[in-house]
């Protein structure tokens, strides 16, 4: 299986972190987070996933449609 090596750049994790400030608790799409802190929502993905896995934010669902369907709020880790 091939491995894929994104490079996420400081900057990009910094304004995805003062738009989850500045949204702290709200539920919102990966999509709308992205279109505020000005980047492409497929980048802004690979961005979260980067700092879930470094424990700087924390994810928590909000509503679930259906399992594939679920929208989370996001909130920054002290």
């Amino acid at each position: 299986m091939a491995i894929i090596n994104i490079k996420i750049y400081p900057e990009e994790k910094e304004q995805i972190l003062k738009v989850i400030k500045k949204n702290r608790g709200k539920t919102m799409s990966i999509s709308a987070i992205a279109n505020e802190a000005g980047q492409n929502p497929n980048r802004a993905r690979f961005v979260i996933e980067e700092l879930l896995q470094e424990g700087k934010i924390v994810r928590t669902p909000t509503k679930a449609y259906n399992p594939r369907y679920i929208r989370y709020s996001y909130d920054i880790v002290k």
